[in-house]
């Protein structure tokens, strides 16, 4: 495994920390309380988990994807469901960093790193339901594209 460095050690023991203080002797009730965890993720935003994927200069504090993957491991040694809030917003926050203008990059990207606005994505089809593998919807020209 890569080595990595204090700062990003630091991180991966607070994240350790946190699931095993907080989310583990209570991820039950939350699960069949059928609520969204505020509590959890305000405290995931406190970590700072939400800009680990956004660039310096908007805010962020990106790792190095040994550190990612292993945060991502802690989350969901805790709770899947968690692991999954922060790689949807991670996936759009990346979409954004690398295809987005300027202007997009600097409206959402340093309210994204903070977890102020969090972001994630959705994709289903008739028949598919949310299995990527099995879409089959089709675009076809009208015409009338420029």
């Amino acid at each position: 495994m890569l080595k990595l460095n204090d700062e990003e050690t630091f991180l991966i023991e607070t994240v350790r920390r946190f699931v095993d203080r907080e989310v583990k002797p209570t991820v039950q009730e939350v699960e069949h309380a059928n609520e969204y965890p505020e509590k959890w993720i305000d405290q995931m935003k406190q970590i700072g988990i939400y800009g680990l994927a956004i660039p310096e200069e908007y805010g962020g504090s990106p790792v190095s994807m040994p550190c990612y993957a292993q945060v991502t491991q802690e989350l969901s040694r805790g709770w899947m469901s968690l692991a999954g809030a922060m790689g949807g917003h991670t996936v759009v926050a990346k979409l954004i960093s690398l295809f987005g203008t300027e202007e997009q990059k600097v409206k959402y990207l340093p309210r994204m790193a903070t977890g102020e606005i969090r972001a994630t994505m959705a994709l289903t089809e008739p028949g598919g339901g949310s299995d990527l593998q099995a879409m089959t919807t089709n675009a076809k020209s009208d015409g009338t594209d420029p």
